[in-house]
C-alpha cells in the first residue's frame, strides 16, 4: 500500500502545524516531524516552509499533497475491495463539528440501508482557510454535519437540512449573565462580542444586526477554535456560538440568545455523490421525514 508518511504530510499541510497534525493522527509531534523530514531527505525535496507560527507547503509540497490525497484514497479503496467490503460513508468530525445528530440517526439509517457502513473520520477546523474539506467532499471525507456559509462554500456541495438551533452567547463563568436562562440584546450592551465572520449565513445576518445596536462592539474572529476562546477569556469578551459549538470551552457557559433568528444545520455532501453516498443521504432524509411526522 502507500507510504504512511503521506498521512503526516497531508495533515500538516491541511492544519499548518506539525503539532496539530500529530494530534489528528494521535502520534507525538517528534514522531510526525521525523516522518516528514525523513521523507524530504529520502526523496530530496522540501515540502514545507517552517516558521515560528507554523508550517506551510512549498510549491512542491502542494503538488505532492494533491497527488497524495488521491493515492491514499485509491489505496484504501483497493484494500476494501480485497477484503470484500463496500466503500463506507465517511463522516468528517472535529471537536467543533462533532456530527452528533448524524451519528444519532445512524441506527435508523442502517435499518433502511443495512448494507451501508459509516466511518467517522477526524477533520481539521472547517473555517481555517487552509482546510479544504468542503471543496473535497467525496475524496477523504464524504459527508459533514455543519451550518453553512454561502460566502465560504457556495456551490461546493449539496445540502440536506437537518435541524435549526438558537444562537448562544458563551460568557465567562464569572459573568453575571452566566446564571441566566436567556440573554437579550440589551443584556449585551457594553460588551465586546467575538464572532466568526462567514461562519454561516444566519451568523452574518446576526452580525449585521448587532453592529446596528448602540453599545455592542463586534470583533471579527479569523477561525473558530480554542485559541479564540482563550483570547476571549483573557480580554473578558463573549463569543457568539450555536448548537454543538456552545459550551465547548470549560471557562465559558453558553446562554441562549433571545433573538428571532436560528441557525440551520445541514448534512453537506458532494455535488456529484457516489451511489452509496446518495443512498445514505436518501435514507437519512427518510428518517428525518419520519421523525418530523411522528
Amino acid at each position: 500500500m502507500y507510504d504512511r508518511r503521506l498521512d503526516a504530510i497531508v495533515a500538516a499541510a491541511e492544519l499548518g502545524s506539525f503539532t496539530r497534525a500529530a494530534e489528528r493522527l494521535r502520534i507525538s509531534t517528534t514522531a510526525l516531524v521525523k516522518q516528514v523530514t525523513t521523507f524530504e531527505g529520502e526523496f530530496g525535496v522540501t515540502l514545507f516552509a517552517r516558521s515560528h507560527t507554523g508550517v506551510s507547503p512549498t510549491a512542491a509540497g502542494e503538488l505532492l499533497v494533491s497527488d497524495a490525497r488521491q493515492i491514499i484514497g485509491l489505496s484504501e479503496a483497493a484494500l476494501r475491495r480485497a477484503r470484500g467490503q463496500g466503500a463506507p460513508v465517511r463522516l468528517g468530525v472535529s471537536l467543533m463539528c462533532p456530527g452528533k445528530n448524524t451519528q444519532a440517526l445512524w441506527p435508523k439509517i442502517h435499518e433502511i440501508a443495512p448494507d451501508l457502513q459509516l466511518e467517522v473520520v477526524t477533520i481539521g477546523d472547517l473555517y481555517d482557510s487552509r482546510t479544504t474539506v468542503m471543496a473535497r467532499l467525496g475524496e477523504q471525507v464524504d459527508v459533514v454535519q455543519s451550518s453553512y456559509s454561502t460566502v465560504r462554500w457556495g456551490g461546493l456541495c449539496q445540502l440536506l437540512p437537518i435541524f435549526s438551533t438558537p444562537f448562544s452567547v458563551d460568557v465567562l463563568r464569572s459573568s453575571e449573565l452566566a446564571g441566566q436562562g436567556k440573554v437579550t440584546l440589551d443584556d449585551l450592551r457594553g460588551m465586546r462580542i467575538r464572532m466568526l465572520r462567514h461562519a454561516n449565513d444566519a451568523t452574518d445576518q446576526l452580525r449585521q444586526a448587532l453592529k446596528r445596536e448602540h453599545g455592542i462592539e463586534v470583533a471579527d474572529a479569523q477561525s473558530f477554535d480554542f485559541a479564540l476562546f482563550n483570547d476571549a477569556a483573557e480580554h473578558g469578551d463573549a463569543v457568539i456560538t450555536s448548537g454543538a459549538w456552545s459550551g465547548v470551552h470549560p471557562g465559558f457557559v453558553g446562554v441562549t440568545l433571545d433573538y428571532p433568528l436560528e441557525v440551520p444545520c445541514f448534512l453537506a455532501y458532494p455535488r456529484d455523490p457516489a451511489p452509496h453516498i446518495q443512498r445514505f443521504v436518501d435514507a437519512m432524509a427518510q428518517v428525518l421525514d419520519d421523525t418530523r411526522g411522528a
